[in-house]
């Protein structure tokens, strides 16, 4: 009996997924595990596998379709002649057969063709038409204003003088009998007269003038207005606008900034270079900040309504840009791991994260995050939390710099600012700058790390 198979909720966070391709064409045949398509999650190209045996009777939904997790994307049957023909009736227009095409241009939609977002779903929020008499509906960055979302006044004055000028015809109205003579058997257009009576009342002085004056020089075209092209959300950037709008709405996060002594961090990893361990400062970093979560066990923690969290174990995650967004790879119980481990678990993880090939445990579950854009030349930044975590550390780049030493001598040191994003709710600022003291002791005497 033909059944259907449904858009499988591929990650924890994955809401809707879009079809990257289809590994099995209609009429195949399917064993158990056989992957029959990849599906492009929020974080990930997931390979979507059967269970049972069978055939692939019809695909529902082309690639490059976005999905609700739980839609129906293909029918599966027992042999290839099995009628499915009810069971496709049963669906109706339920599944997008095509991926829509997208716009060219934002600016080429019309009021009609795109109306305003109701908070209400389907319910259109009504937008007031421009009456008669030279008043035009009150706009907001060239867009209709929908009232339901801002309380503003229904209509702007428009130039009544102009709109009326408009409904008479040109020259009429403004210009002397006399003058309009004039200017038909000089053919002159009165619309270019200057006039000088009484509230701009073209006379026929004005026009022997304008006779006398040579003609003004055509002006230039005007430039064409620039072309936009329209972008399509991928499901990446969707969950990173859904989860950060809501940590920097709902979050009351405050800020604490520190700046390294790395002279003795610089050494440390020519050191280790030395011997032979390729080891980066972000590697050395992810310890550091691990050790330090340790040592002061109350930041590792996270938000809840009735208790707050914390953590028995360390799982930094660490921000990797994508050409699309970025994602979190997490080295988890960092604080257990020797260097050596970190960098080869942070290289493999970086690796297959722009191939977009990490399984959702590997980008899950964080208890602690590292941004570091230090490498891209960035001296100081701040970051937003990363939910349900507590705190997030923001990693400068490591400049020489000149310095004043502890015995007042003047000198020229290395030095590296890193800013601390913390969540109020549970991190208050004695605690954070605890965290930031135990860091930056890890960080100057970075020996402690090798212990």
């Amino acid at each position: 009996m033909p059944e259907l198979f449904k858009m499988p909720q591929a990650t924890p966070t994955m809401e809707v997924g879009t079809i990257a391709k289809w590994r099995k064409a209609e009429g195949d045949a399917l064993k158990p595990q056989d992957v029959v398509a990849e599906v492009e999650t929020d974080k990930a190209v997931m390979e979507i596998e059967v269970f049972d045996s069978g055939v692939l009777l019809k695909i529902l939904v082309e690639a490059g379709v976005e999905v609700p997790a739980g839609q129906p994307i293909a029918i599966l049957g027992k042999s290839a002649d099995e009628d499915f023909s009810a069971l496709l009736a049963s669906l109706g227009g339920a599944a997008p057969a095509a991926p829509a095409p997208a716009k060219a241009s934002p600016a080429a939609s019309t009021p009609s063709a795109a109306p305003t977002p109701s908070p209400e779903k389907g319910v259109a929020a009504p937008v007031a038409r421009a009456p008669e008499g030279g008043l035009r509906p009150f706009t907001w960055a060239g867009e209709a204003v929908n009232s339901a979302f801002m309380e503003l006044p229904t209509y702007e004055l428009g130039l009544l003088e102009a709109a009326a000028g408009a409904a008479e015809g040109p020259g009429s109205g403004r210009a002397a009998p006399a003058a309009r003579r004039a200017a038909r058997a000089l053919g002159i257009d009165l619309d270019a007269v200057h006039g000088t009576g009484p509230r701009g009342r073209v006379l026929r002085a004005d026009v022997e003038a304008a006779q006398a004056r040579p003609a003004a020089a055509p002006l230039p075209p005007a430039p064409a207005a620039p072309k936009s092209e329209a972008v399509k959300n991928s499901n990446m950037r969707k969950t990173i606008a859904r989860r950060l709008t809501a940590a920097s709405q709902e979050v009351p996060a405050f800020y604490l900034t520190a700046v390294f002594d790395c002279d003795a961090l610089v050494a440390f990893r020519e050191q280790l270079k030395g011997a032979g361990l390729a080891v980066s400062y972000n590697d050395i970093l992810i310890k550091g900040c691990a050790r330090a979560l340790v040592a002061v066990p109350e930041v590792n923690a996270s938000w809840g309504d009735e208790a707050i969290l914390r953590h028995k174990a360390v799982h930094v995650g660490v921000a990797v840009a994508l050409p699309d967004g970025l994602i979190t790879p997490v080295i988890r119980d960092a604080d257990k791991k020797g260097l050596s481990t970190i960098a080869g678990d942070m290289k493999d993880l970086a690796a297959r994260a722009r191939d977009r090939k990490l399984m959702p445990d590997e980008y899950t579950g964080s208890t602690f995050s590292i941004s570091n854009l230090g490498m891209m030349g960035i001296e100081q930044f701040t970051a937003i939390i990363n939910p349900p975590e507590a705190m997030i550390l923001a990693v400068g780049g490591m400049q020489r710099e000149p310095v004043v030493r502890a015995d007042g001598s003047l000198g020229v040191g290395w030095r590296m600012r890193v800013t601390l994003t913390c969540d109020h709710r549970v991190v208050d600022g004695a605690l954070g700058a605890r965290f930031l003291a135990e860091l930056r002791k890890l960080i100057e005497k970075p020996a402690l790390l090798a212990a």
